[in-house]
């Protein structure tokens, strides 16, 4: 059994696909700084609680339990592909090229993604230690 194939770690994967996707559209932001006309442009976050339910089953606040028998309920892949992408309309400013990005508040948002990436890559690689341990392996070998 690939346990990268359990819903928890497909969920991670949607997330971290996401976190990459707009940190390449923040960085776009940047990149057009100074770009006559440019708008600011971000990526719209699919309802993560949402697709963790629609794995665990309906009404369920868990998800569901692997099923050991060939009537195994078999869940929907995640789909990895782009994610909506927007135009922002709360930027604060105008510059006087008709550009509405704020270095300042792009790189703000660049730290914070990265930081949200950062959490859900250490939260991947702890959940395959503690399975890798689980089943009697120790993690590291």
């Amino acid at each position: 059994m690939d346990i990268t194939n359990l819903a928890l770690f497909q969920v991670m994967k949607a997330k971290m696909g996401y976190l990459s996707q707009r940190q390449a559209i923040l960085a776009q932001n940047v990149a057009n700084a100074d770009t006559p006309g440019y708008r600011a442009r971000d990526v719209e976050a699919p309802d993560f609680k949402k697709l963790a339910m629609s794995y665990g089953g309906s009404g369920s606040n868990n998800l569901a339990m692997a099923r050991t028998s060939r009537g195994h309920i078999v869940a929907p892949l995640m789909s990895t592909g782009q994610f909506a992408d927007i135009k922002r309309r709360n930027t604060d400013e105008l510059n006087p090229n008709d550009n509405n990005v704020s270095t300042e508040e792009e790189m703000a948002k660049i730290a914070e993604n990265q930081a949200e990436y950062n959490k859900v890559t250490s939260l991947y690689s702890k959940t395959i230690a503690l399975l890798t341990t689980a089943v009697g392996r120790p993690s590291g070998s």
